[in-house]
């Protein structure tokens, strides 16, 4: 008899969370990298208010992706604390 049968099939649930979480997580990390250019762009130019407008829309974005979905900053994936082993 073979227990162990559980651990190769992925539960409907987490396939459901991944496929929803999958296009949040991609905006935040397109977000993200969008925010170090452009801050690496404004230490470059300090006094462009454009780069300045950018760098706080970009902050205020990451700050809504958060709100909306605050286990992708957290620095464990929520899927291991709901579908993670018990060990």
């Amino acid at each position: 008899m073979d227990l162990m049968w559980f651990y190769d099939e992925v539960p409907e649930e987490y396939r459901d969370f991944r496929q929803q979480a999958l296009a949040l997580e991609k905006e935040h990390l397109e977000t993200r990298m969008a925010l170090k250019e452009t801050q690496a762009a404004q230490k470059a130019d300090p006094d462009n208010p454009s780069l300045k407008a950018r760098v706080t829309e970009l902050e205020a974005k990451l700050a809504d992706l958060d709100k909306r979905a605050p286990w992708i900053s957290q620095g464990l994936p929520l899927e291991m604390l709901l579908w993670g082993s018990p060990h």
